[in-house]
């Protein structure tokens, strides 16, 4: 039957393909023939006297094997990813059978890649690599530069460059450098660092209008080509590090002869994106800490104030009792030489002690004196002259003060008395020859630079700097040095009080001080005051019939007052209670303005205030205090007073604020 088939229709030609898979079914649909192309394509392991449609698992078409004229049909087989094209051998008269033609689908073939491709594909598989391991690199690495100097490596050589540098723009417009250099190509390094300074100081401009990597030529009409001529190189990529619009460095990658490939400057620039990020994510760790360790010390000091402060009042009524007691006995005991040397020591020894609870209270309660305009240069003028007359001569002394430095308000003998202390440190500091210098300028401190001095106030300052070339203090004792008889020196050569007593004049008086130190090399101590800025005052004419109501139990203080209204030109009426000031409002007299203080006795002012409002009197209200306790952040009105103003008094404040009241 095979024979007849082939004969008839021709196939022995077609057959006879090797290549061609093949195969032959009787009119039943079960295979008597097939080649070997169609065994090994088709997969199957038994072939012959098996049915077509079970042999691939697919069903029969509909009608194929009917008297119709059907000549072919062509069925997906999944299983090989190809077709079986099925083709009806049928006589005039009848159905001889079927030829099996299977077609596997050829997938396009990809086109070989060239070996520019292949090099591409390794230089990103490259750059990937170096990029995982900086990012890995950023979680665990704190120090900018060991950080810096492995993004260097990684763009020197991930761009075959012969060397690369990194120059770091401070807050101040000046630079400091990282360099690799592996083979030694940059010749006189310092003469190089020099000449960067004065051609980066354009092409930082250049950047932060452009926003991109600048490809510098030894070419004169190039802007790099300065830079290219002291790297004694052809082509130079200088790459900036922007992080939030700021301008944080720049990495220089220099080649002796080829340009770069914009492959390579692309990767660079990405190195340059994070070494943006290293350079403020470090900053601000560095800032982070430092305000901890900040607020650690102040709580600590706060805690040790309010524990100073108890204990300097316990020994204040003990102090009272003693010279008291000192008095009387100066007066029963007899004439007595021996005696009154007693008497005598008792009593200095005394007032030694009256000093040191009066820097306690100092400490333990930070609040200054009656206040004064302080003019900085004639106070520093002032110390020189001691300085210069009682330190060693081995030791040298000079004073740096700005021009037109601004006035400062508050106790000028405790601010002598903060200087002059920290320049006996400094003298105690040095070891045979040294140098001290006491140097005073105005600063202030606004958007542009709060980052730097977060623990102050936006404001004007005068910034009070000691400066020594003496031993240094080891970073372990720095966060100490405030603490209550701290000390490094011997303990013969001094109390140890003196800087715990420095910091509470300086918080009494709204400052700050910061300390930098370096074994070997000396200390710094930074002093930061409010500066006072005058208030205009428009001077009441003498003929004003304004009446001020003035309480306040402290005689002196209420006297002086009321005689520098008087001056100009109000009519004051003085009381010491709160029962008499609400005595005087309810006789008809017209007040048009009081000044309470807040503790006094009977009723305070707080409470002396809420009768006035209780009945109904409208007259603008100052409560003054000297007390810790009063909350300086509280709202005047929610107590019913215009405004607080704390003691002692600023007088031309005051007289500016009554000028605005009333």
């Amino acid at each position: 039957m095979l024979e007849k088939i082939v004969s008839e229709y021709a196939l022995k030609e077609l057959l006879e393909i090797d290549n061609c898979p093949l195969a032959i079914a009787d009119p039943n649909q079960k295979i008597i023939w097939f080649n070997k192309s169609f065994k090994q394509n088709s997969g199957l392991k038994k072939i012959k006297g098996q049915s077509i449609y079970n042999l691939f698992n697919v069903e029969q078409p509909v009608n194929i094997d009917s008297p119709s004229k059907v000549k072919a049909v062509i069925i997906p087989i999944p299983a090989i990813k190809g077709n079986l094209k099925i083709s009806v051998l049928r006589s005039a008269k009848k159905l001889d059978g079927f030829l099996l033609h299977l077609n596997i689908l050829q997938l396009p073939r990809e086109e070989p890649l060239s070996n520019a491709d292949i090099k591409l594909m390794e230089k990103n598989l490259i750059f990937q690599k170096e990029l995982h391991e900086i990012l890995s690199l950023l979680i665990k690495e704190n120090s900018l530069n060991v950080l810096a100097e492995e993004i260097l490596k990684k763009c020197v050589n991930i761009s075959k460059s012969n060397f690369g540098l990194i120059a770091f723009f401070d807050d101040k417009k000046k630079y400091y450098f990282l360099t690799y250099d592996p083979n030694k190509e940059i010749k006189n390094q310092a003469d190089v660092e020099k000449e960067i300074h004065s051609s980066l100081s354009f092409i930082t401009k250049w950047f932060n209008v452009n926003k991109r990597s600048l490809l510098a030529e030894n070419h004169p009409n190039n802007i790099g080509f300065n830079l290219t001529r002291i790297f004694q190189c052809e082509y130079l990529i200088i790459t900036p590090c922007f992080f939030d619009e700021k301008l944080l460095a720049a990495i220089i990658i220099g080649k002796k002869d080829e340009s770069f490939l914009s492959d390579e400057i692309n990767n660079i620039e990405h190195f340059g994106s994070l070494l943006s990020f290293a350079i403020s994510n470090i900053k601000t760790q560095e800032l982070n800490a430092a305000l901890e360790n900040r607020l650690i010390q102040a709580q600590k000091l706060e805690t040790i104030g309010k524990l100073t402060s108890g204990m300097a009042h316990d020994f204040s009524n003990l102090l009272s009792s003693i010279f008291g007691s000192l008095n009387l006995l100066r007066k029963r005991v007899p004439e007595n030489e021996t005696i009154y040397r007693l008497i005598d020591n008792i009593e200095n020894c005394s007032v030694r002690a009256k000093d040191l609870t009066k820097g306690l209270l100092i400490y333990g309660k930070p609040t200054p004196k009656r206040k004064e305009v302080i003019k900085p240069d004639i106070l520093i003028s002032e110390i020189s002259k001691i300085v210069t007359q009682t330190f060693p001569k081995s030791i040298g002394f000079e004073t740096n003060i700005e021009e037109n430095l601004k006035d400062i308000l508050g106790n000028g003998t405790e601010i002598y008395q903060v200087l002059l202390n920290l320049c006996v440190n400094a003298k105690e500091a040095i070891e045979g020859k040294g140098k001290i210098s006491l140097n005073a300028k105005n600063i202030k401190i606004d958007d542009k630079n709060i980052i730097e001095f977060p623990w102050l106030e936006k404001g004007n300052y005068i910034c009070f700097s000691v400066k020594d070339t003496g031993t240094g203090i080891k970073e372990e004792d720095l966060r100490s040095i405030f603490d209550p008889y701290f000390s490094t020196k011997e303990k013969e050569t001094g109390s140890g009080l003196g800087l715990y007593v420095t910091y509470g004049i300086i918080k009494a008086h709204k400052g700050y001080v910061d300390v930098s130190s370096e074994v070997g090399k000396g200390t710094q101590f930074d002093v930061y005051i409010p500066s006072f800025e005058r208030a205009e005052i428009a001077r009441t004419p003498l003929s004003s019939e304004k009446i001020i109501l003035l309480a306040d139990d402290e005689l002196m203080l209420r006297d002086l007052l009321a005689e520098l209204l008087e001056s100009h030109g109000y009519n004051v009426i003085k009381v010491s209670t709160g029962v008499e000031a609400l005595k005087i409002l309810t006789e008809e007299i017209k007040v048009d303005l009081v000044i309470m203080d807040y503790n006094m006795p009977e009723m305070n002012g707080i409470e002396c205030i809420q009768k006035i409002k209780e009945l109904k009197f409208t007259m603008p209200i100052i409560l003054s205090t000297g007390s810790l306790s009063l909350d300086e952040n509280i709202d005047p009105r929610a107590i019913g007073a215009n405004m607080i103003l704390p003691k002692p008094y600023e007088f031309d404040s005051m007289l500016n604020s009554i000028m605005k009241l009333i």
